[in-house]
């Protein structure tokens, strides 16, 4: 609590002297503030800190919208921009953030040049300019590959929209890394909680450095990804969290997973401030239920469920979640498992029904010991939410069509739900609601990923495997990964990174990498080709009859649907490895050469 209360008084004294003094201004060179003031002492130093933490570490926050762009989730209403390539040279995926570029570079010249700050306090001030400079850059490399890198506190004498582009992305990257190599140097190895430390500054550098091989092609980038990794893992005294649910909502905020979060105070922050809470809970009542036949009833005296339901998972997503099979302890496909054979059989397209004579319902054979992470992160059938007993079943209470259809921002098309990053909101996730609320920036899990991919890029399987093993074990439960085989291995890892990061922001980005390698990574498809889960995969639903005695999963199309062209997906690998980069910007300054493709 201590932490957060010094984050919160930092955060107030910030919005103090900026009305003061008007302190910042978002064009690329002004500025107007007091600096004798500012960079006085190490406190109002940190209140200007906090302000530029929060507005870079926003450009990660908001996890349910980007899932969308791959077949982890959908939108109910149907996918836009990114998964159609319905966009055009006018969109700004964020290449325009230079007021935040020169927030960080006053951070390290400012602090720098101070006469009045300790010099302890100066490398660390330093350091973590640095460190947000490469986040904010980090952001726009993984989307443009070329960037106006600004390392200086531009004046209104020079041309700031006159800068070029970096002459490649190695030169990005190589620009990134640095910055992020003298935070590491820099911070300590402690941090207040939603601040950096040097190891936040190494497990971002360990994704970064894939993100750079894949990009320019050169391996030694996949060493320093497997150093910067084991410095967390060695040094940094963070722990596997034994409840992976409660990491991502309000039970253990502060995990000891986390490495670094962005994190929001019920103080100034409400429900529909947080898109994934407000857009992915659903909105029915028992007076729907009444008049639909819907069952069970909700026991609240509340409407619990009165939200805009937007982003929902997949039964593609589903898919992933291992189950332990119950007579030989095997990790498998729910579908591949003995008690699905035992106990079910096929009647149609996908269609399944359980044999007479056997006292089970669908849950308990396709849910049951499924991988812990699965329902920490979705609701099904027969899960348990906000206290109430939920069924998407047919004429469940959360059944996609209990409200007369699959409606807009009402209920999930899928019939599944997002349980990850959703807090329990008293009195219920509404308008105007008072909440907490915190994005895991990054944390223990995802290192033991990124080291495990470094590792399998260097054809070292066993290591890689034993580091994937760290989480499928310890969060999901599951029997360890035998595979022997590099390709085998790569089965295994595609799966653990998606279900151990779902609805974390990774899923995309880690899908353009691995088209960039190609071979194992990519379905065997060349380098730099068509991403198969961006183009030819498709998001499913399923649907659970009202007994629980039968069910089927389908794609959309294959379903007779056509829901606002969910299923409708396009990748052009000439140009969607990069987004355009902005007409606006390019109008400005006749320097930037526009993407290949754009």
């Amino acid at each position: 609590m201590i932490r957060k209360n010094i984050f919160i008084y930092a955060m107030l004294l910030f919005t103090a002297l900026a009305c003061k003094e008007n302190l910042l201004d978002t064009s690329p060179y002004g500025s107007k503030y007091e600096e004798a003031l500012v960079w006085s002492n190490r406190a109002n130093a940190d209140a200007f800190v906090h302000k530029t933490y929060n507005d870079i570490l926003n450009q990660y926050s908001g996890y349910a919208g980007i899932e969308n762009w791959t077949t982890n989730g959908v939108h109910n209403q149907g996918h836009e921009g990114v998964p159609r390539e319905d966009y055009t040279r006018e969109s700004d995926f964020g290449f325009n953030k230079f007021g935040l570029i020169r927030r960080c570079n006053l951070i390290i010249e400012k602090a720098a040049a101070s006469e009045t700050l300790a010099d302890g306090d100066k490398t660390e001030l330093v350091a973590e300019g640095k460190f947000l400079r490469g986040m904010i850059y980090f952001h726009q490399a993984r989307r443009f590959g070329r960037v106006v890198w600004v390392d200086r506190v531009l004046t209104e004498d020079e041309e700031t929209y006159k800068l070029p582009l970096t002459a490649n992305v190695g030169e990005t990257y190589n620009h990134i890394i640095s910055d992020l190599d003298d935070a590491i140097a820099g911070l300590p190895e402690t941090a207040l909680a939603g601040k950096a430390s040097k190891y936040a500054a190494a497990a971002i550098k360990s994704e970064v450095c894939l993100q750079a091989a894949a990009y320019t092609g050169n391996d030694s980038y996949y060493q320093e990804a497997i150093d910067a990794a084991n410095l967390v893992i060695n040094e940094g005294g963070f722990s596997l969290e034994n409840d992976y649910g409660t990491m991502f909502d309000e039970r253990n905020r502060f995990s000891n997973e986390i490495i670094l979060g962005l994190y929001r105070d019920k103080e100034n922050n409400n429900c529909n401030n947080v898109e994934d809470l407000q857009w992915c809970v659903p909105n029915v009542s028992n007076d729907v239920l009444n008049r639909n036949g819907g069952s069970p009833l909700f026991k609240s005296d509340i409407q619990v469920f009165e939200a805009w339901n937007q982003h929902v998972p997949t039964q593609t997503l589903v898919d992933n979640y291992l189950v332990t099979d119950e007579q030989t302890g095997e990790a498998l496909r729910w579908d591949q498992t003995s008690q699905f054979a035992e106990n079910l059989e096929l009647i149609g397209d996908r269609e399944w029904r359980v044999k007479a004579g056997i006292d089970l319902d669908i849950n308990d054979i396709i849910y049951e010991n499924a991988d812990n992470r699965l329902n920490a992160s979705i609701v099904h059938d027969r899960s348990s939410w906000f206290g109430e007993d939920i069924a998407t079943r047919i004429k469940g209470n959360l059944n996609r069509k209990i409200d007369g259809g699959a409606r807009n921002w009402v209920m999930s098309v899928t019939n599944y739900y997002w349980r990850k990053g959703t807090y329990t909101v008293t009195p219920r996730v509404y308008v105007g609601i008072p909440t907490d609320y915190h994005w895991v920036i990054t944390r223990l899990g995802r290192v033991y990923m990124n080291k495990a991919e470094a590792l399998l890029r260097q054809n070292k399987v066993a290591e890689a495997v034993a580091t994937l093993n760290v989480t499928r074990v310890g969060h999901g439960g599951l029997a360890p990964s035998t595979a022997t085989s590099l390709a085998d291995a790569w089965t295994d890892y595609k799966r653990e990174r998606r279900v151990e990061l779902a609805k974390e922001r990774d899923y995309y980005w880690t899908l353009l990498r691995w088209g960039k390698y190609g071979g194992e990574a990519n379905h065997g498809r060349a380098a730099g080709g068509v991403i198969y889960e961006l183009k030819d995969e498709m998001p499913g639903l399923i649907v659970i009859a009202q007994d629980r005695k039968s069910f089927y999963v389908r794609t959309f199309a294959d379903n007779g649907e056509n829901y606002n062209n969910i299923e409708k997906r396009e990748f052009t690998a000439e140009r969607r490895y990069f987004f355009p980069i902005p007409k606006g910007v390019r109008d400005r300054n006749e320097n930037l050469d526009q993407n290949p493709g754009w």
